[in-house]
C-alpha cells in the first residue's frame, strides 16, 4: 500500500475545506435565489386584482356556569351513594389534537453580512429580546392600499434589508418555545415597535412578511383604506369577525375592523403551511413573582398548597384569543405550578383507594376556590388554562371541570370525561376499582360523574337540576 505524507494530505484536506466552502456558498446563493423568485412571484400574485367579500358576524360564546355555585345537602354520616346510571346524548371522544408542525421557511434564512447591527429591544412577556436591524433599513414606502401599491411595498420589505430581523424572529421562536400563536404575538409587538405604531397599514404589511417568511398561511385585506392581517383557525374564536375563502375561515383580530365590505387577496405564499391556535406546550417565559396563594381543601385540611404563578405566562395566556372549552381540555399545569402544589398533593393522597383520593381532590377544587362566574368577573365569557384557575380570584365550573380533570390526570392516572350540560359544564372519571353513585356508561366501561362546581359533593353525587338533564360526553383520551 502506497503511503500519503502529511504534506500531500494537508494539501487534500485543503483542497476538501476549499471546495465545501464553495459547496456552502453555492447552496447558500441557490436558496437566497429561491426565496427572491418566491417573494417576486408572491408580489406579481398580489397585483391580481383582490376578491370581494362577505363578512360573517361572530360567533357568541355559551354561557356554561349556574349563577352560584350550588351547595350539595349534607349526606348521612357512612351511608353510600346508591349506584344511579345517568342518561346522556351522544360520545364524542376528545383524542389529543395532533401536535402541528411548526411551519419552516421555504429555504434557509441566511443573515446579511452587515459590518454592525443596531439592536430594537422588545420585552415578550419579560423576556428581552434584541431584535436585530440593518444599518440604514429605512422606512417602508407604503404609498396607498392599491393592489399595486401593496406589491410594490413587498417588493422592497424582500430586498433583503429586514432578513436580520426575520432570523431574530425565527430564533426566538425556537428558543421561547413559541407555538404558532406566539409566532403571531412576537412578529406583532416587532412590526408595531419598528413602525412606532400600532395598527398602521405598514405594520400589518411587516407583520404579514415576517409571517409568511417563517412558512405560515395568512391573507392580507384591505377596508375602508386600511390593511388588515387575517389569520386561518380551523377552531372558532369567539367574538371576531370572518369570512370563508377557497373553504378556509379567516378571523380578523384587529379591533379597529369596524365590518363592511372588504376585499381579500387571494395570492398564496409558496410553500405556505398553515396556522394552528392550539397551544401544546407553554412558552419558556422567565419566571416573575405574581401574586402568591394558599389553597386549601374545607373537607381535608392536609390538602393546602401555596402556589405562585408565573405572571408572565398569564400576561401570556390573557392575550390568548377567546375560543372553545375544548381547546383548554388537553392542557396540563406548567412546571413551576406542579413544582409548587403536587408534592404536597401527592403527599395527602398517597396509600388512599382511587376513590378516596379522588373525593379529596374535588373537594380541593371546589372549596379552595372562590366561584363567579365570567360576566361578573371579566364582563364577558371566557374558559381558562388550568394555571389561570389557579391565579384569578375566581373561576366558572368549565374551569373547575378543566383543572380537576388535570389533577386526576396527572395524579391518579385515571381517564376523564367533560359532561356538558345546557348551562353546565362537569366531569367524570373511569375507576378501576368499584365505586357507588351516579355513573354513565360507555361502552364496557362505567364513568362515575365528579362534580367540582357542586360544592361539598362527593363523587358519584350529580348536580342538582343536572340529574334528569341529558348530557354530551367527552371522552378525553
Amino acid at each position: 500500500m502506497q503511503s500519503i505524507s502529511a504534506q500531500e494530505f494537508n494539501f487534500d484536506m485543503d483542497q476538501m475545506k476549499r471546495e465545501f466552502e464553495q459547496f456552502k456558498k453555492s447552496a447558500v446563493k441557490e436558496y437566497s435565489d429561491f426565496r427572491d423568485k418566491a417573494n417576486s412571484e408572491y408580489a406579481d400574485f398580489l397585483r391580481a386584482a383582490w376578491k370581494e367579500c362577505g363578512i360573517e358576524e361572530p360567533v357568541t360564546p355559551p354561557t356554561p356556569d349556574p349563577p352560584v355555585a350550588p351547595v350539595c345537602p349534607p349526606r348521612e354520616k357512612g351511608k353510600p351513594i346508591a349506584p344511579k346510571p345517568m342518561p346522556y346524548k351522544k360520545i364524542t371522544p376528545l383524542a389529543p389534537p395532533p401536535v402541528p408542525p411548526t411551519p419552516k421557511p421555504i429555504a434557509p434564512i441566511k443573515e446579511p453580512e452587515v459590518p454592525y447591527s443596531i439592536p430594537m429591544p422588545i420585552s415578550y412577556f419579560g423576556a428581552k429580546c434584541d431584535v436585530r436591524l440593518v444599518p440604514g433599513v429605512g422606512d417602508i414606502k407604503l404609498n396607498g392600499v392599491s393592489e399595486n401599491d401593496v406589491a410594490d411595498a413587498w417588493k422592497e420589505l424582500s430586498d433583503g434589508r429586514f432578513d436580520l430581523m426575520l432570523a431574530d424572529c425565527l430564533k426566538y421562536r425556537e428558543s421561547l418555545k413559541l407555538c404558532d400563536w406566539g409566532y403571531y404575538t412576537l412578529t406583532k409587538m416587532v412590526a408595531e415597535t419598528f413602525c412606532e405604531a400600532k395598527s398602521t397599514n405598514t405594520t400589518k404589511l411587516l407583520q404579514a412578511y415576517l409571517m409568511t417568511q417563517a412558512g405560515y398561511q395568512v391573507r392580507l385585506a384591505r377596508a375602508n383604506d386600511k390593511i388588515y392581517l387575517m389569520l386561518p383557525s380551523e377552531s372558532t374564536i369567539y367574538s371576531a369577525k370572518f369570512c370563508k375563502f377557497d373553504g378556509v375561515k379567516y378571523y380578523f383580530l384587529d379591533e379597529d375592523f369596524k365590518g363592511g365590505g372588504f376585499f381579500i387577496s387571494p395570492a398564496k405564499f409558496p410553500g405556505e403551511q398553515g396556522f394552528s391556535i392550539r397551544m401544546t406546550n407553554h412558552p419558556q417565559l422567565p419566571e416573575t413573582e405574581g401574586m402568591t396563594r394558599t389553597l386549601s381543601s374545607k373537607r381535608y385540611p392536609e390538602a393546602k398548597v401555596t402556589v405562585e404563578v408565573n405572571k408572565n405566562l398569564i400576561n401570556f395566556y390573557d392575550n390568548y384569543p377567546r375560543t372553545t372549552w375544548d381547546i383548554f381540555s388537553h392542557s396540563s399545569l406548567c412546571h413551576s405550578t406542579k413544582e409548587a402544589m403536587y408534592p404536597t398533593l401527592k403527599k395527602v393522597i398517597e396509600g388512599k383507594s382511587q376513590l378516596e383520593a379522588a373525593n379529596i381532590l374535588i373537594n380541593f377544587v371546589q372549596t379552595g376556590f372562590e366561584y363567579k362566574v365570567d360576566d361578573e368577573q371579566f364582563g364577558y365569557e371566557r374558559s381558562f388554562f388550568g394555571d389561570e384557575t389557579i391565579f384569578y380570584d375566581y373561576s366558572d365550573c368549565e374551569d373547575r371541570a378543566i383543572l380537576f380533570s388535570i389533577l386526576v390526570r396527572d395524579l391518579l392516572g385515571l381517564d376523564v370525561a367533560l359532561l356538558y350540560y345546557p348551562g353546565h359544564l362537569a366531569t367524570a372519571v373511569k375507576f378501576d376499582e368499584k365505586v357507588e353513585g351516579d355513573y354513565l356508561k360507555v361502552g364496557d366501561n362505567l364513568y362515575t360523574v365528579c362534580d367540582p362546581t357542586y360544592i361539598g359533593a362527593s363523587c358519584g353525587e350529580t348536580m342538582t337540576g343536572m340529574d334528569n338533564n341529558q348530557a354530551e360526553v367527552y371522552l378525553l383520551q
